[in-house]
């Protein structure tokens, strides 16, 4: 609802002032244009939980390098008599924000197996270590959280990710606060990335929430 929300303001505002600034992200690879599928358009998006939507055209100023993720601040003008076929927006270049060039690209499910939590949101000091085992044949993780076992689904498109509620045993332990912020961070994951043979989690504000480590050896 939100989303929908922001998203009609921010057309509102372009169709009753001449131009918007914008924060938008640009993906690091291309996609087939929708007019003309022997053409190359580059992927972008508003907020990390978006999906991502081809822009039909360039961002004036702006040098893309494909293999890199980028976060930018664009201004978005609107085009009073765009060319046939043609955007209606036009695009600038304000600043970019960062670039994030990306590991050669390799799909989760070249990582299934267990990896454990190197850190963790919340906590300082990981007494124990929950574990995760990835299951890609039946879309299910489970694993120890810290105290007690668990199990829960999940689902996968491009690089976002979102599980399902964990279902855990009732074991009495003496501290669960491990296994509690484990949990809270499971169920914020929007999306992972691969890095240095991390497996990292991050929010949907681009907050990074889980590093784990393979324990596959």
């Amino acid at each position: 609802m939100m989303k929908n929300i922001f998203s009609l303001v921010s057309m509102l505002l372009i169709m009753n002032s001449c131009s918007i600034n914008k924060t938008i992200y640009v993906a690091d690879s291309f996609a087939n244009c929708e007019s003309n599928e022997s053409q190359k358009c580059i992927k972008i998006k508003e907020a990390l939980e978006d999906d991502w939507t081809l822009l039909n055209g360039n961002i004036e100023g702006f040098e893309y390098k494909e293999g890199s993720t980028y976060k930018m601040e664009v201004k978005v003008t609107k085009i009073k008599d765009p060319v046939a076929g043609g955007s209606n927006l036009k695009y600038k270049l304000i600043k970019i924000i960062y670039e994030e060039i990306s590991e050669p690209t390799q799909e989760l499910s070249s990582f299934k197996g267990v990896w454990k939590v190197s850190k963790l949101t919340g906590i300082d000091n990981l007494s124990k270590s929950p574990t995760l085992i990835i299951d890609f044949d039946t879309k299910k993780v489970s694993g120890n959280a810290g105290c007690n076992s668990y199990g829960t689904d999940f689902s996968i498109e491009g690089d976002h990710l979102k599980f399902g509620i964990p279902n855990a045993t009732k074991m009495m332990c003496t501290n669960i606060k491990i296994e509690k912020a484990f949990f809270s961070c499971l169920q914020n994951t929007s999306q992972y990335k691969l890095v240095d043979g991390e497996l990292k989690f991050y929010a949907k504000d681009g907050e990074e929430l889980l590093n784990l480590s393979s324990i596959n050896k």
